[in-house]
């Protein structure tokens, strides 16, 4: 790795990054990092959680393989589930075969389980007619293995609670056809392309 493409020297203020995300790529990788999203509407927490204590330790362990990193969160459309994002605060740590196991049994669960950047979580707001509307986005990885080269993927964004204005679609998500209920964008979308998307998306929302 040359660093000279990631630091830049400041006479007044020392080494600072000159490109964040690709440093934090960088990192991600070598640091074999994941976040696993399960989402769709009345997922099986029990059973989750049945997964979780079988196949994710909460304290690092000694593996005779590379050990992942791993972050566990769910979006479940139906809001009156206590469980969404119930998981995010904890980090597991596991093995690739354990990995794979876990997300065998997780694909035979309710819902959508996808691989993500790990600690992309954030929000991303937009007022529209007067009300400012909040969403949960994440970024997608497109590897089938941990161990690819390419994770580009792409931001998938939900309604969330954190805008008080969302009361009004935020409980009928789970009545929305499929395609309304999330909204997935190319990563190389400006903050302006992406406003004009999700205001669009979440227009469709109110209309339905």
């Amino acid at each position: 790795m040359n660093l000279g493409n990631y630091l830049v020297y400041d006479p007044r203020t020392g080494w600072m990054l000159k490109n964040n995300q690709e440093m934090y790529s960088w990192l991600t990788k070598i640091r074999n990092q994941l976040t696993i999203l399960s989402y769709g509407n009345n997922l099986d927490n029990h059973a989750i959680q049945h997964l979780i204590d079988k196949y994710l330790s909460p304290v690092e362990q000694e593996y005779s393989s590379k050990v992942m990193e791993v972050k566990y969160d769910t979006y479940d459309t139906d809001i009156n589930k206590e469980f969404d994002g119930h998981y995010y605060t904890e980090t597991y740590f596991v093995n690739e075969k354990q990995l794979i196991e876990f997300e065998k049994e997780l694909d035979k669960l309710p819902g959508k389980h996808i691989r993500c950047q790990f600690g992309v979580r954030a929000h991303f707001d937009v007022n529209l007619n007067g009300n400012n509307f909040s969403t949960r986005f994440y970024k997608t990885l497109d590897c089938s293995s941990v161990y690819r080269e390419k994770i580009e993927g792409r931001y998938l964004y939900f309604i969330d609670t954190e805008s008080i204005d969302n009361e009004s679609i935020r409980n009928k998500i789970n009545i929305l056809p499929h395609k309304l209920q999330s909204c997935s964008l190319p990563i190389n979308f400006t903050n302006w392309q992406k406003e004009i998307y999700i205001k669009h998306w979440i227009s469709q929302i109110l209309e339905y």
